[in-house]
């Protein structure tokens, strides 16, 4: 059986000249296991890449309303932002231009996890069970990912729930101190740098606490120097990541510490 998956793209407000990038480059994911094509009139579209520089198109793409079992709206359908310069702050998904095949790929990637994994938790929300008696699809392990950027915490936490892990995210050490005093964790992730109390301080904490100490802390760098290691390990976290990491990467850092 095969396990390709195929989504349908709509754009609103690119060029034509970057229409015919995009034709391209959506040929080439007919070799992944994630293949990629533009919607014709008529046919349901999961994905929208959107020019974030030209109003009009924005305007259009916060007219796109998702429909909830009510027949209220939700909000705007999940979208790529296609941008010059940096992130848009109207979605955790962006590509910047020119376009570069693995850069585009990368992002539709990141929303078709999300939109697999929302699909996943709809479909079981629906299922009826049989009576238990504990609740029905209870996480395993349940994690806490801590990160200033939105688009890391986004991108950590899917992967997660694509493991089947609960995720609380948080900006800030206050926030995170704020969860780690309601909740107990499998597996934390801190970024180095953070407003306020960094990285490093929070790991110190968690390794001070008896009921927590033993809780893998993976801290996420953006570079990866042997003095921040030194730090880390002075600090107490169990390993690193490198920002972005990637999939198999992260994976295998996952699977070591929980078992899974």
């Amino acid at each position: 059986m095969s396990d390709k998956q195929s989504f349908k793209v709509a754009l609103i407000g690119i060029p034509e000249n970057e229409r015919n990038v995009l034709r391209n480059i959506f040929k080439l994911s007919l070799y992944r296991p994630r293949t990629y094509s533009f919607a014709a009139a008529g046919e349901p579209i999961q994905i929208l890449m959107v020019d974030a520089e030209n109003p009009d198109a924005m305007a259009e793409w916060r007219s796109f309303k998702l429909p909830t079992a009510d027949g209220n709206a939700s909000g705007p359908l999940l979208a790529v932002m296609i941008t010059k310069d940096q992130a848009s702050s109207e979605s955790p998904y962006s590509v910047r231009r020119p376009f570069v095949a693995t850069r585009v790929l990368a992002a539709l990637d990141q929303v078709t996890s999300e939109i697999i994994a929302t699909s996943t938790q709809q479909r079981t929300i629906g299922e009826e069970t049989p009576a238990a008696d504990g609740p029905a699809d209870a996480p395993l392990f349940t994690a806490l990912v801590v990160d200033d950027s939105i688009t890391v915490r986004k991108q950590v936490e899917l992967e997660l729930k694509l493991l089947g892990i609960r995720t609380d995210t948080a900006e800030s050490g206050e926030q995170a101190f704020e969860f780690l005093a309601l909740n107990d964790y499998d597996i934390i992730f801190l970024d180095v740098i953070l407003p306020g109390v960094d990285g490093y301080q929070i790991c110190k904490t968690i390794k001070k606490n008896k009921t927590k100490k033993k809780t893998p802390v993976i801290m996420l760098t953006s570079k990866s120097s042997p003095f921040d290691r030194v730090r880390g390990a002075l600090a107490g976290c169990d390993t690193y990541l490198t920002k972005p990491a990637k999939q198999n990467s992260f994976q295998k850092v996952v699977k070591k510490y929980l078992k899974t």
